[in-house]
């Protein structure tokens, strides 16, 4: 709060014959005496956002289908880009469709966007899959180490 408060600049308009200290700091005087007005800038909503917001903005809407686990990357992706987009959830069965509905200002960003989040996807999805067979090899040392066990055990049993 404080850094938007130091970071505000404020606009004086006058009218001078000659532009001259006196008139500088009479046109200030005035200023403070009727008080200083804040205009404050229209801020239109970016990023993630409501569908019904998105789809008034007045501008075309396009829409994929985007799968759970790479809605993170999406989003991430979006936001860096400037992309304006809204998520809509679909139950479907013991999964969910989720279907995403972005606007950009012009293709550019939306190609560029895209291209960076299939990019990354595909990284994901190859850690994914490292991860996978990480997770079977050891469930597969685990398998050898119980059967050396029980052929231990067999053994002693025997003796």
């Amino acid at each position: 709060m404080q850094e938007e408060i130091e970071k505000q600049t404020v606009a004086l308009v006058f009218k001078a014959g000659k532009f001259t200290a006196e008139s500088f700091s009479g046109a200030i005087h005035k200023a403070l005496e009727k008080g200083i007005s804040y205009v404050p800038q229209s801020k239109e909503p970016t990023g993630r956002m409501k569908l019904k917001d998105l789809i008034g903005k007045g501008e075309k809407a396009d829409r994929i289908e985007v799968s759970e686990d790479s809605l993170k990357i999406f989003k991430k992706t979006a936001d860096k880009y400037n992309v304006d987009y809204a998520i809509h959830k679909i139950p479907d069965g013991d999964t969910n469709k989720f279907y995403v509905f972005f606007q950009a200002k012009d293709t550019e960003t939306i190609n560029a966007a895209f291209q960076e989040f299939s990019k990354n996807y595909d990284k994901h999805k190859e850690s994914l899959k490292q991860k996978l067979e990480k997770k079977q090899e050891i469930v597969n040392r685990r398998k050898e180490k119980q059967r050396a066990k029980e052929k231990n055990r067999s053994k002693e049993r025997s003796r």
